[in-house]
């Protein structure tokens, strides 16, 4: 019985290894974030649910999944939710996570749909169908970063001070505005190579759905959809309030590094007019260092913070 509890953890152990390996994968920007945890165990419970999403979403974007392969995976998140390791190579992590952290299976279900919408479709016919589908795609996985900000130790688990569902509404208008930045952001080079993650009906009713239309001919639309995109963006910022009251200095501070990168993004962009296809729009270090040294002075100036090291390129 005591070799069968030993094997067991050491699969757990050996889970978080690999799992830790898949989030940082290219050391997004996110995994950056969740590297300012100040317990291990909360760094490793994101680097479970993390990797457990990129790992879908990864294979999915690389056209090598199938809607067979996706139930598969349902079904394999739905086995940790339960307790049963599975046999993934993030499943026995995912599974400990769920044991001790206060996590739904809702954020999982969400992101399913979204990558089954991506098995289906290519692009959006409207903005309520992308909606629809950020709900999985960046609503899902910002609202479990931000319940693992706000876990608490009690017992044997980490607990929420209030519902997800809360959490959840206090992250969607944030994380809608980081995608859309990032959809803005990379404009150019998704529509030259042939990507295209803006609302079609709105492409077709400024006349741009023609392949042949002039760069100056997307003016108008982009202003129109960078002026609701800080609409949004104002209304994010007030949500967000409802769960910093309960975060600490370094709490408020791995939020926001998440998300200012993005809101300066997108003050440049409406400076230029959104002139998007100058590269002028993009982020330089300086200015990249400069959002990093606010967001510090404003809500973690201890010495004994740790502190965050931007990439050659900040992929955001």
């Amino acid at each position: 019985m005591d070799k069968i509890k030993k094997n067991a953890e050491v699969a757990v152990i050996e889970s978080y290894r690999q799992s830790e390996a898949i989030a940082a994968r290219k050391h997004p920007h996110l995994y950056r974030v969740a590297s300012l945890f100040p317990e291990r165990d909360r760094y490793l419970a994101f680097c479970a649910a993390y990797a457990s999403m990129r790992w879908i979403d990864d294979r999915v974007d690389d056209d090598i999944s199938s809607l067979a392969e996706l139930e598969n995976w349902e079904k394999e998140i739905k086995s940790a939710f339960r307790g049963e390791s599975g046999s993934n190579i993030y499943g026995p992590a995912l599974a400990e996570t769920f044991r001790r952290f206060e996590l739904p299976l809702e954020p999982w279900e969400k992101l399913a749909g979204a990558m089954k919408f991506d098995l289906q479709h290519s692009g959006f016919e409207s903005y309520d169908l992308f909606l629809d589908y950020a709900e999985g795609a960046t609503v899902a996985p910002a609202a479990i970063f931000a319940s693992l900000l706000l876990q608490r130790p009690e017992g044997d688990r980490f607990r929420l001070p209030l519902p997800y569902d809360e959490i959840r509404k206090a992250v969607r208008n944030a994380a809608i505005v980081c995608y859309e930045v990032h959809i803005l952001r990379d404009a150019r080079e998704d529509l030259a190579a042939g990507r295209n993650y803006f609302p079609r009906d709105e492409l077709a009713a400024f006349q741009l759905a023609d392949p042949n239309a002039l760069l100056s001919d997307w003016k108008e639309y982009l202003s129109i959809y960078g002026a609701r995109t800080r609409h949004r963006q104002k209304r994010a910022l007030i949500d967000l309030e409802a769960i910093e009251v309960f975060m600490t200095s370094r709490e408020k501070l791995m939020l926001h590094l998440l998300i200012e990168f993005y809101i300066y993004s997108l003050d440049k962009m409406n400076r230029l007019e959104f002139d998007i296809w100058s590269d002028r729009h993009a982020l330089d270090r300086d200015e990249m260092t400069n959002i990093v040294t606010t967001l510090y002075k404003k809500y973690d100036s201890s010495p004994a913070s740790p502190s965050f090291v931007l990439e050659g390129s900040e992929d955001v």
